[in-house]
C-alpha cells in the first residue's frame, strides 16, 4: 500500500498526522479533509487536486508542492513554507496564509475569496488570480 492510500484511509476525521515526512510523495486526488500535517515535510510532492478542506498546515513545508486544483478551503497554512509551490487553479477561499512564505509561487486561476494573505490582508469576495 503506499504512503498516500494509508494516509487517505486513515485521516477520515481529525488525525494528527504532525511532523510526517512525505517528501516527494504522490496524494494526488486524496480526500484528507481536516487532517492535521503542522510542521510536515511536503516538499515537492504531487498533490494535485488534493481534498484539504478546513486542513491544518501550520509551518508545513510544501517547498515547490504541486497542488494544482487543490482544495484547501478554509486551510490553516499559517506559516508554511510554500516557496516555489504550484497553486494553480487551487481553491484558497477562507485559507489563513498569514506569515507563510509564498515567493515564487503560481496562483494563476486560484480562488482567494476572503484568505488571510501573509501581511493580514483579507481577500475581498470572488477574487480570482488570473
Amino acid at each position: 500500500m503506499k504512503a498516500g492510500d494509508l494516509l487517505e484511509q486513515f485521516a477520515i476525521g481529525k488525525h494528527n498526522f504532525k511532523k510526517i515526512d512525505l517528501y516527494d510523495c504522490d496524494l494526488s486526488w486524496k480526500y484528507l479533509a481536516r487532517i492535521n500535517l503542522s510542521y510536515a515535510n511536503l516538499s515537492i510532492s504531487v498533490l494535485e487536486g488534493i481534498d484539504l478542506p478546513a486542513a491544518i498546515l501550520i509551518k508545513a513545508n510544501l517547498f515547490r508542492a504541486d497542488l494544482t486544483a487543490a482544495n484547501l478551503f478554509r486551510a490553516n497554512l499559517r506559516g508554511a513554507n510554500s516557496r516555489g509551490a504550484d497553486l494553480r487553479g487551487a481553491d484558497l477561499t477562507k485559507a489563513n496564509l498569514y506569515g507563510a512564505d509564498l515567493t515564487g509561487a503560481s496562483f494563476t486561476g486560484a480562488e482567494l475569496s476572503g484568505a488571510i494573505m501573509p501581511n493580514g490582508t483579507i481577500i475581498p469576495k470572488h477574487s480570482i488570480i488570473r
